[in-house]
């Protein structure tokens, strides 16, 4: 038997007013988590929302600011976050993940407000975990995501850029990696339904995507932001949920956490940034010279990182990055064994493309 829980969400400049209606069935005491700048941005939007219904918030929590287990714990003591019927989770990917973990793990229901679209955390059911000191740990599985998700897209048109572009990134990796890695299998109905909904991932961002970041960057709201945003977070996660963990990612996402292990990567860049790079090194590994060239002027017309040194990085920098990538379960289900080796050759043949 299986089950397949997919996402619910709302989207618009005033979903939050969606709120009451849609959460009164299950409980009237909530707690707000999230970032410092989320909280700040939106929380209060929430609250003024729900000033006349029958929730009330008990309190208003930072989430520790790293998803790890940690800081699971940390929450877990609040007393608030005991009494609460509902966790209200603000923020991004991290944010996000942290409060899936923390209402799986003491069956609080969740409802989730993204305040940037840098992943599509706010309706999958897996979360990615990592050491206090930002190194990646593991990845924890849901049975399901949260009951509702609210994306305003005015808060996530008034969020700094940086993250739609990061989010974007890591959209990208979404339309080739679930069918490298499931390609030459039999797929059974859900798993085919998601790596084909994956191909959805990618084209609305080479079609709105630079005009979604021009909106951002003037904090406007329009249809090419709604269209990218939706892209980030539904499309993506609609395929993290029927696809199966080893369909989910592969290269791209390895190569992620494999840069994790370099500090100067893991606090000057972000997720989705490095995701986008670990794209093009999975694309080259597989030899996809065509998608390359028509991924590339995309690339350098947002500024995505087409080389090492767009992540302050060499050759030299590489070995446990490539063991690290090498190793995470992400690439144990592959079109093409992954090794160090191989990958060190695609990012070398990468390095010589883009000169």
């Amino acid at each position: 038997m299986s089950n397949v829980f997919l996402p619910s969400y709302s989207v618009g400049t005033d979903v939050y007013q969606e709120a009451a209606e849609i959460c009164k069935d299950y409980g009237n005491k909530a707690v707000c988590i999230g970032g410092h700048r989320a909280l700040a941005k939106a929380c209060h939007l929430l609250k003024e929302a729900l000033k006349d219904s029958t929730i009330e918030i008990l309190d208003t929590l930072w989430y520790g600011g790293e998803a790890a287990y940690e800081n699971v714990e940390m929450l877990k003591q609040n007393a608030a976050v005991q009494a609460a019927d509902m966790i209200f989770a603000f923020g991004g990917g991290k944010a996000l993940d942290t409060c899936k973990v923390l209402s799986d793990q003491m069956n609080k229901k969740l409802f989730n407000f993204p305040t940037i679209a840098g992943t599509c955390a706010a309706v999958t059911s897996v979360c990615a975990m990592y050491e206090p000191n930002g190194v990646f740990k593991n990845l924890y599985h849901r049975d399901r995501p949260a009951h509702h998700t609210f994306i305003n897209t005015q808060v996530i048109a008034e969020a700094p850029d940086v993250y739609l572009w990061a989010g974007i990134g890591d959209t990208l990796a979404k339309g080739y990696e679930p069918e490298f890695s499931s390609r030459g299998r039999e797929l059974d109905h859900a798993n085919n339904v998601g790596v084909t909904l994956s191909v959805l991932c990618g084209d609305p961002l080479v079609r709105y995507g630079a005009a979604a970041l021009a909106d951002c960057q003037a904090n406007r709201n329009s249809k090419a932001l709604e269209e990218t945003v939706l892209a980030i977070i539904v499309s993506t996660g609609l395929v993290s949920n029927y696809v199966i963990n080893d369909y989910n990612s592969v290269v791209a996402h390895a190569m992620c956490y494999g840069f994790t292990t370099l500090k100067k990567v893991e606090e000057k860049h972000l997720h989705g940034e490095i995701v986008s790079y670990g794209l093009l090194v999975q694309l080259m590994l597989d030899d996809k010279l065509d998608e390359l060239q028509k991924l590339l002027p995309f690339y350098q017309s947002v500024k995505l990182p087409t080389r090492l040194a767009d992540l302050d990085c060499t050759m030299a920098d590489l070995d446990g990055v490539l063991k690290r990538a090498s190793q995470v379960p992400d690439v144990n289900v592959s079109a093409i064994k992954v090794t160090e080796e191989n990958l060190r050759q695609a990012i070398e043949k990468l390095e010589d493309f883009t000169a």
